[in-house]
């Protein structure tokens, strides 16, 4: 494959990879601190607010400063960033000086930076990448990506049972500094932008400036919305529901391994399968895959069943990704150089920033004793009518090749 002879994607590729494969191990290692040696259960949606939020609010603000600096520069100081902060846990646990409010604030750090390194490195493929091999080389990211994401509980486990929170924090760190020396400027050699120095005006010309733009671009707004669709209506839904339906059949948490790694697994195998997708239309693509993805998911809601579910849950994550790589790739190959970090950060929003809606709305309503799987049923119902407004009035995105 022409793509692992050049040696700038290769070494994003490792260090993203690297970077997800510490941060998985990161997730489910402080997860299990808060409860097995914290003992407060109820901390741990405190530090999963205090990891995304920072995270969805930093990825608004990232796509600028993706623009404005040299984006492997901006991917090597936040990496190493986070570096420091897992250091500073394997610190901690040495001392034995572990407590909420430092949890917390390092998760709130940790999402920052988090936030601020996703648009620089979704913008960064289009500048080392040759547009004919822009789709693959999204693919083979992607679905390395949603590979370590498996692989790292898998072996954060390991390291916990055979070792201690020491060690298994002690990956994370090194494998988090690795992915820091991998995106050095020297290795990528991407473009530096010839700007200004930044202000807080800046900032927030810059933001309204990018948002402008999307609205204005037919191909960047329709697949924003696109993007929006699925993880409002079918993503964030899917994810809040697994443990749900679990409990409703008092399933155990090997049956909620099974179906969280059957969305898993789906989401794995679409992105490899892309790779190999030639001559095909884009944008209606994308929209038959996207009435495919409300279709699974209501096949979803009507089984209980575990292997079921797993099933259902794995053609929901299949789909998913169809919609999502090809209409990455569009809104790169459409989007100016100078703006593509912001084009990026919108689309990260769009992606990332929803869910927790999602999950507000279904907590909210679960607490009021409303039947989750009525719940379900009315996200696809009005994803589907959100879905096809989109279609008819997206005429542009529909004729990308």
């Amino acid at each position: 494959m022409e793509l692992l002879n050049n040696s700038r994607f290769l070494f994003t590729w490792l260090s993203g990879m690297t970077l997800t494969l510490g941060f998985s191990i990161f997730f489910l290692s402080v997860s299990w601190l808060t409860i097995d040696v914290l003992e407060q259960p109820a901390l741990l949606g405190i530090i999963l607010t205090a990891v995304s939020l920072p995270r969805v609010i930093m990825m608004v603000f990232g796509g600028v400063f993706a623009d404005r600096f040299q984006k492997s520069r901006l991917l090597f100081l936040t990496n190493l960033g986070q570096g420091v902060l897992m250091t500073l846990v394997v610190g901690l646990h040495f001392a034995d000086a572990y407590s909420a409010t430092v949890i917390v604030a390092i998760s709130i750090l940790f999402g920052i930076l988090d936030g601020m390194s996703y648009p620089a490195l979704s913008s960064l493929m289009p500048s080392i990448v040759p547009a004919q091999q822009l789709q693959r080389a999204n693919s083979l990211f992607q679905g390395s990506l949603e590979l370590m994401f498996v692989i790292g509980p898998f072996l954060a486990g390991l390291l916990l049972t055979w070792g201690s929170f020491g060690l298994s924090f002690g990956m994370a760190a090194t494998l988090i500094f690795i992915s820091a020396l991998l995106i050095m400027p020297r290795l990528i050699q991407d473009r530096i932008p010839n700007v200004a120095a930044l202000s807080t005006k800046d900032v927030l010309v810059d933001l309204k400036e990018g948002v402008r733009y999307v609205m204005r671009t037919p191909v960047l707004r329709s697949g924003t919305f696109s993007i929006a669709i699925v993880n409002l209506f079918v993503m964030g839904p899917l994810i809040m529901s697994i443990p749900i339906l679990v409990g409703a059949v008092d399933g155990t948490a090997f049956d909620l391994s099974i179906i969280e790694g059957g969305l898993a697994v789906g989401t794995f195998v679409a992105s490899f399968l892309i790779l190999f997708l030639k001559s095909v239309h884009r944008g209606r693509f994308v929209f038959r895959a996207l009435f495919l993805t409300l279709g699974a998911f209501f096949l979803y809601t009507q089984v209980q069943s575990i292997p079921l579910l797993a099933v259902t849950a794995s053609m929901s994550g299949f789909m998913i990704m169809l919609v999502y790589l090809p209409t990455v790739t569009i809104m790169q190959e459409q989007s100016d150089p100078d703006k593509i970090g912001r084009v990026m950060s919108i689309m990260s929003l769009a992606a990332s920033g929803l869910e927790p809606i999602a999950f507000a709305i279904l907590s909210a309503l679960v607490a009021l004793s409303v039947p989750i799987q009525t719940l379900l049923l009315a996200f696809v119902i009005i994803g589907l009518v959100c879905g096809v407004l989109l279609y008819v009035r997206s005429e542009t995105f529909r004729q990308t090749p």
